[in-house]
């Protein structure tokens, strides 16, 4: 596991983006955080590692899924607050994301219908003025 302090929203937009470039066609980040952990900031980030418009980001509460395209790809962003973390089943993921697309989902269970074995696990906590991140990829340990 690696970790990081987060001191303001613009270290946790750079962190999503650091992550990005390391996150492969068809992988999923499972992220977790209480409201206003910073979970839809690191998004923006990580979009914006990806070659998408972070402007473009939302926070997909009563959305439930947003779509962002990509220069290959696209970049689905789910919210399962109101679904609980099993709703992922119920949206038909396995028959839409495709193989170059990347999965970002909020309030996540274990398991869902990620679109590869390539499933990271990121979660934000609050930590005096700023943020505590504390992240896991798939295969690696420790990897800081």
């Amino acid at each position: 596991m690696a970790e990081r302090f987060l001191a303001d929203e613009g270290d946790t937009e750079a962190l999503g983006e650091e992550l990005a470039r390391l996150t492969p066609p068809g992988g999923t980040w499972l992220l977790r955080g209480e409201l206003g952990a910073g979970k839809t900031t690191w998004t923006r980030g990580f979009l914006r590692g990806l070659g998408g418009d972070p402007d473009a980001v939302a926070s997909p509460t009563y959305a439930v899924l947003h779509r962002y395209e990509l220069p290959v790809g696209s970049l689905f962003h789910l919210d399962l607050y109101r679904p609980g973390p099993e709703g992922a089943w119920t949206l038909g993921l396995e028959e839409t994301l495709g193989p170059e697309d990347r999965l970002v989902v909020e309030w996540a269970g274990t398991s869902g219908p990620w679109p590869s074995a390539w499933v990271a696990d990121l979660t934000l906590a609050a930590d005096g003025e700023g943020r505590r991140a504390e992240w896991t990829l798939p295969d690696q340990s420790d990897r800081r």
